[in-house]
């Protein structure tokens, strides 16, 4: 919000005075312009509007929709419970709740989706906010959504205070999944001043690479953490998801990632082969493949990032690191993290699995953050698992 907002009327004020006029049977343009002039003492960014018992009311304007509602993080995605309300006698549809004042979310507008839509037909119609320029792109599938950062939420890096424009990334491979048949993207980030000729660089590969890539803007995080000296050089393999014709088991993922993608990254690039500055790591149910993943390739893969891991796991997670110790194979170093407002059970199953690994010897970063399941929490805890895997002190060796 500008600073002007500090002497705009409430939305409670708006609404009176709109109801008041369309009562005397005021013309639409007369009621138009009084949100006209409204929206516009909220300057650059008028809503969502912001209250601070942390009520928050999302507008959109539409004079020809019949239904609009607004999903997302920690408010939910069906439809049919956040329905949006007309203002009497305007074009200004509007729906208010309650969020946590340290929340980061992304949210979308649903327009005219029928009353006994599928659940996830709001993907169908998925608009971004046109009074919130913060946004987001999301992927599987591809979409933009609108962000808000609630006024305690923490801040992300200087840098990264939007990730509106694609970030600049070293290069982008394909490569053959000899299993399937399938061709997976490989988008690879190299630090500034990558130098081979004169050090080895740990890796870090991540799962769902695509959404790193386009909704955390990875590597404008990372080039702001190596600048400020907190972490080391890293090179960093976004790895593109499988089409759902070329999905493979477990273990047959596993297979590629450790036996076809990181020895042809070897090759190409100035990497550490030890184990132990190999990471790997993804969010929702690609962090549980990051880290079973870690688990039966112990041999390539030292530590892990799960971001919100779906449950439950502790129970095999236990049996492979019995397995591992068996073999002669230490635990891997886990960041692990879940969203404070995700589903209860989504933390209880969460913090047990950190109680599994830490009982199998595993060193472990947990956090809850301040949103829900998606990447607008994500991208914002990022800089923290950054520093656990990276941070400049562990990394003398490889100078």
């Amino acid at each position: 919000m500008s600073g002007s907002a500090l002497f705009r009327p409430t939305f409670t004020d708006l609404r009176a005075e709109v109801e008041r006029r369309a009562a005397h049977d005021a013309s639409p343009a007369d009621i138009a312009a009084l949100i006209d002039e409204f929206l516009a003492a909220g300057g650059d960014t008028p809503a969502p509007l912001i209250e601070y018992d942390g009520a928050v009311t999302w507008l959109f304007r539409s004079s020809t929709a019949q239904s609009v509602s607004v999903v997302g993080d920690v408010i939910g995605y069906r439809p049919e419970m956040t329905r949006m309300t007309r203002l009497q006698g305007s074009d200004l549809f509007y729906w208010t709740a309650y969020l946590p004042l340290d929340a980061h979310i992304a949210y979308a507008f649903v327009v005219d989706v029928p009353e006994n839509g599928l659940h996830m037909r709001w993907n169908d119609a998925c608009l971004p906010d046109p009074l919130n320029a913060q946004r987001m792109i999301m992927t599987d599938p591809l979409r933009v959504m609108s962000v808000l950062d609630m006024p305690g939420a923490s801040s992300l890096l200087a840098s990264c205070d939007t990730c509106a424009e694609i970030p600049v990334f070293a290069g982008v491979h394909v490569l053959q999944n000899a299993a399937t048949g399938g061709w997976q993207r490989l988008w690879v980030y190299l630090p500034p001043g990558y130098d081979p000729d004169t050090r080895r660089y740990p890796t870090l590969y991540l799962l769902d690479g695509e959404a790193y890539l386009l909704s955390a803007g990875l590597p404008l995080i990372l080039d702001q953490l190596i600048e400020d000296h907190e972490i080391t050089p890293v090179i960093v393999v976004m790895i593109e998801s499988p089409s759902r014709a070329h999905r493979l088991t477990s273990a047959g993922w596993a297979r590629f990632i450790a036996d076809d993608v990181v020895p042809w990254i070897d090759e190409r690039y100035a990497t550490s082969g030890d184990p132990v500055d190999r990471v790997i790591g993804g969010a929702d149910a690609q962090a549980t493949r990051a880290l079973t993943i870690a688990l039966q390739r112990a041999d390539v893969f030292g530590g892990v990032v799960a971001q919100s891991p779906q449950m439950p796991l502790a129970p095999r997670i236990a049996t492979l690191l019995k397995r591992n110790r068996a073999r002669g194979y230490g635990a891997p170093r886990c960041y692990v993290d879940v969203g404070r407002y995700d589903e209860p059970a989504a933390i209880e199953s969460t913090q047990a699995l950190c109680a599994t690994l830490v009982s199998g010897g595993a060193a472990v970063s947990y956090q809850d953050v301040a949103g829900g399941r998606s990447f607008a929490a994500w991208r914002a805890a990022l800089p923290d698992a950054l520093r656990f895997h990276f941070g400049m002190s562990a990394f003398a060796h490889l100078e």
